[in-house]
Parts: C-alpha cells; sequence; structure tokens
C-alpha cells in the first residue's frame, strides 16, 4: 500500500467494540423481552406461541448488534439499549400486574 492509498482510507470509529458489546450484552434481554411481548398478543397467550417467539429472538439479537453499532457513541448505545430493555420489562412486569398474575 503506498501513503497516499492510506491517507484516504477510512479510519474505524472509535467505541465500536463496546457498540457491539452493547448490542451484545443488552441484545438479548431485550429481544427476549420484545418477542416475549408479541406473544402475549395471541388468543392462546404464551403457551401458544413461546416456541415461535423463541425462534424469532436469534434473529431480532442478530439485529440489535447490527443497529448497535450506527450509534454515534459507546455511551449513546449503551443508554438507549438499557432504556429500551427498561420499557420492554417494564411493560412485561405491567402486563402481568393487569393479568392479574395468570400471565
Amino acid at each position: 500500500m503506498t501513503a497516499a492509498s492510506l491517507r484516504g482510507a477510512r479510519k474505524p470509529r472509535p467505541g465500536m467494540g463496546t457498540r457491539w458489546l452493547a448490542g451484545t450484552l443488552l441484545g438479548l434481554p431485550l429481544s427476549v423481552a420484545l418477542c416475549a411481548l408479541s406473544v402475549m398478543w395471541l388468543p392462546g397467550g404464551w403457551q401458544s406461541g413461546a416456541v415461535g417467539a423463541m425462534l424469532a429472538c436469534l434473529p431480532l439479537w442478530v439485529a440489535i448488534i447490527s443497529a448497535s453499532v450506527l450509534f454515534r457513541s459507546s455511551l449513546a448505545a449503551w443508554s438507549w439499549l438499557a432504556a429500551g430493555n427498561a420499557a420492554a420489562f417494564g411493560a412485561l412486569w405491567a402486563w402481568r400486574l393487569l393479568a392479574g398474575g395468570a400471565a
């Protein structure tokens, strides 16, 4: 490689590894919670769609990991994914409270 080609090359954005780590660590519980929320709306409840929801978790997790590297900073990735987890698990908790503990 010549020096001219190296000058024009794009450098990787700083914090790429920590954004990827945020997507990996916070993306799995987020994908599980989102899949659980989607199953709750089915007529048979979670019993009728649990297997399908678990199968859908893997592609959703990969999508979250892929999208996590698009954040501007590592702090933004961690913050938004943590807020998404709090919202999703809060919705699951509210669903359980409203359903009277039956779900």
